[in-house]
């Protein structure tokens, strides 16, 4: 799936990042995903869902936040971006975190 379908059909806003990996130009995150905020929510659907994106191809990957990447525990995603080929998400916990990088392609698990 192209990012900028992925940032269309879903609503990433307060979902939680449980996990990041990045390791060989690849980033692995477990997201809790609100469902509750999606596009065809029903009030008997689950309101969490725990789905995985895999992104493959990656360049200029930057973390700046004060804690490690690898230090990850239910951050909250704030915003979620994509601008001429980068994808920037911010995270909170007790700071803010920032993770940009490019790339074109995502895949959902």
């Amino acid at each position: 799936m192209q990012i900028k379908d992925l940032i269309n059909e879903f609503d990433f806003h307060d979902s939680n990042v449980i996990e990041l990996i990045y390791e060989k130009n690849n980033i692995k995150m477990k997201i809790d995903l609100c469902m509750w905020k999606q596009k065809g929510y029903k009030e008997s659907d689950n309101e969490l869902k725990e789905i995985f994106l895999e992104f493959n191809s990656v360049e200029n990957y930057i973390w700046d936040g004060e804690k490690k990447e690898t230090d990850i525990d239910y951050d909250t995603i704030l915003e979620m971006s994509y601008n001429n080929g980068v994808i920037k998400f911010i995270l909170f916990d007790d700071a803010i975190s920032v993770l940009s990088f490019k790339c074109s392609m995502v895949k959902i698990f």
